[in-house]
């Protein structure tokens, strides 16, 4: 980073040394006007020239492309992140709304169900695992009302059976 700014004051120093040299040889009039006003020019042309080097379009279009490229990324992990939540919030509430219902029934069990799309994109309920102690006519009233209220079909539910 160094070397680019030694390299431009070095630049410019060595512009204005030359242009003191040539006015204090030009004689005066209007040939040290003229050698002031190609001096300054010439001035004005080392201290700017990086700048406009810089800003030639490519290397500026180059780092603008880079800046958008980084930011599209950032914003789909952002967004892909927020899905990830979002879904995992709403598999928590409807794991709490499945041990409820099985209260209902009559029944403590755990439950965890995983999400999956539709054909539309929309989440919904993909699989449900439930852990706990029932009678055979619970896990059926269960199995039941996982298919009709979450449209979970019986072959994507699981049942682990534990003893109390």
């Amino acid at each position: 980073m160094m070397g680019p700014v030694r390299s431009w004051l070095l630049g410019v120093t060595a512009a204005a040394l030359v242009l003191a040299l040539a006015e204090a040889l030009a004689p005066e009039g209007g040939v040290k006007k003229v050698c002031r006003l190609a001096g300054g020019l010439a001035l004005l042309l080392a201290a700017v020239g990086p700048v406009v080097n810089i800003l030639d379009g490519s290397a500026l279009t180059q780092a603008v492309e880079g800046w958008k490229n980084r930011s599209q990324s950032y914003e789909q992990a952002l967004e892909e992140q927020k899905d990830r939540f979002y879904l995992t919030i709403i598999e928590e509430e409807t794991a709490a709304y499945v041990m409820d219902k099985a209260r209902e029934l009559g029944l403590e069990c755990a439950a965890e169900v995983t999400y999956g799309y539709d054909e539309d994109g929309v989440p919904c309920p993909w699989e449900v695992t439930a852990r706990g102690a029932w009678t055979e006519g619970q896990r059926a009233q269960l199995e039941r009302l996982l298919e009709e209220e979450l449209g979970v079909p019986a072959r994507r539910q699981s049942y682990e059976e534990i003893q109390p």
